[in-house]
């Protein structure tokens, strides 16, 4: 071996190990995967001590973990390994609730279903370098709805300004499995999604988008 090669191969190796991303296992930040126990908050928590390290691998073991709104960041991967089962709370529970819907504008002219992301179990706005990848399994039966208001009616109709199912009774439900907002460079891989509500994913303005090997019922 080279002289050369010998004086580079400290710095390779640390640039290699500044490259390998930290896993952040849910576990550490007290999520239970037993079903029962609300997780969610231990979930966003490993999100946010990822963020705050300039990204990594969210880590759900396996584990049945209950769940309200999981809100991504950028450089993410939200990791389910084998045996991981995502399962959206149900808000009569008491538990909880999920986010509630944002406003937006296109209400007038669009099904709210499609004009709102955040009352969803996984959402993201204005990320970019985000994945989802299994093999676990994102479950709705329990938590999410299939329902939201129709598109309020214009100025000058008859009960104008109005959604026929008012905005106010989507406060606190879900209704979508994942919901992507103007995002870039996502992939979402080798995981399966269960009853999942209105939608199994809304993905508005996201570029470079890959989809690989997802399952849906």
């Amino acid at each position: 071996m080279s002289f050369l090669r010998l004086l580079l191969l400290p710095f390779l190796a640390s640039a290699a190990l500044a490259m390998t991303p930290v896993d952040f296992n849910v576990r550490d930040f007290g999520a239970k995967g037993d079903g029962v126990a609300l997780d969610s908050p231990a979930i966003n928590a490993a999100i946010e001590a990822a963020a705050a390290a300039g990204g990594g691998v969210v880590r759900l073991p396996a584990g049945r973990y209950l769940s309200f709104s999981l809100r991504l960041r950028s450089h993410l991967q939200l990791r389910f390994d084998p045996g991981a089962v995502l399962v959206a709370a149900d808000p009569a529970s008491g538990l909880g609730r999920y986010d509630d819907p944002e406003p937006n504008p296109s209400n007038l002219y669009q099904d709210f279903g499609h004009s709102h992301w955040r009352n969803s179990l996984i959402w993201g706005d204005g990320l970019e370098n985000v994945s989802i990848v299994g093999p676990g399994l994102i479950d709705g039966t329990a938590g999410l709805v299939r329902h939201g208001p129709p598109p309020k009616r214009p100025v000058g109709e008859p009960g104008s300004g109005q959604a026929r199912g008012p905005e106010r009774d989507m406060s606190g439900i879900g209704n979508k499995a994942i919901a992507l907002k103007n995002c870039r460079n996502v992939t979402l891989r080798d995981f399966s999604v269960l009853n999942a509500g209105h939608f199994a994913l809304l993905a508005t303005g996201v570029d470079h988008l890959t989809i690989d090997n997802v399952k849906v019922d």
